[in-house]
């Protein structure tokens, strides 16, 4: 082995020592590249996953708005038709209420017809009697007070 050695030059050990140096350093700039890609890949994977993420989040958000949005309108078209519905029940118990006191006048005055006389003095026993015969037959008939005017 001396002989090998003894045969070989010097500078030829140190090429050999650049070599494996220079393959050391390619190998390590070949690692930290892939390094570097896996990185950039990792990143980009999570910004992917995080785009994906608020994308979701932003659907989710815009669908409960739509949905609350939809209830509040359904809800308002609820109370509207309920408030109409209330103001045409008033109306027509009002209606109801003016028919039945038209009614009512009308068969107090079937019923209750003053003489000319009472028609000038009502104060009179006679006229006082009169009306308190007809305030009762109606009484009788409708089962309710005739009404005032």
């Amino acid at each position: 082995m001396a002989r090998y050695m003894a045969d070989e030059k010097e500078s030829t050990f140190f090429v050999d020592v650049l070599k494996i140096a220079l393959g050391v350093f390619i190998g390590g700039l070949l690692a930290a590249l892939a390094y570097t890609k896996y990185m950039a890949w990792e990143v980009e994977y999570s910004l992917r996953q995080a785009t994906a993420e608020m994308q979701k989040q932003a659907k989710q958000r815009t669908e409960l708005s739509r949905k609350q949005a939809e209830e509040e309108r359904q809800r308002r078209e609820a109370a509207a038709s309920e408030r109409a519905a209330r103001e045409g029940q008033r109306a027509a118990d009002a209606a109801q209420r003016q028919q039945h006191e038209a009614d009512m006048r009308a068969a107090w005055k079937q019923i209750y017809r003053p003489s000319p006389a009472c028609q000038a003095d009502q104060m009179t026993l006679t006229c006082a009697n009169a009306h308190a015969a007809a305030h009762k037959r109606f009484m009788e008939i409708y089962g309710e007070m005739p009404p005032r005017f």
